[in-house]
């Protein structure tokens, strides 16, 4: 966060942390693969990875390779001179609401 304040004079982002853990992801399953770029290989590399994300603890669900994350309440006040979202809450390890109901 710091990092990119410093660069960029803001906070990140949807779109940047969602690069961010995205690159993230890639250069650590192409670590634990010897940098080989196999479509499977990488795909099963990624399986169960988790890492400490700008957005906060981020993990790949190993059975459905969907993301698992932490998901924020926030609500708008006004922080110095600026309007900001202000987390209140948070639920942990979120997976996706329609693959969780689905039959198995």
């Amino acid at each position: 966060m710091a990092a990119f304040n410093a660069a960029f004079r803001r906070n990140p982002d949807f779109f940047a942390v969602g690069g961010y853990d995205a690159m993230h992801l890639i250069y650590e399953a192409l670590k634990k693969t010897g940098a080989n770029t196999d479509g499977d290989t990488l795909i099963g590399a990624a399986k169960g990875m988790a890492w400490e994300s700008p957005r906060g603890p981020m993990s790949i669900d190993p059975a459905t390779r969907d993301v698992v994350q932490t998901v924020y309440m926030r609500r708008v006040e006004r922080v110095g001179d600026q309007l900001l979202n202000v987390a209140f809450d948070k639920i942990e390890n979120v997976r996706d609401p329609v693959k969780a109901r689905m039959p198995n």
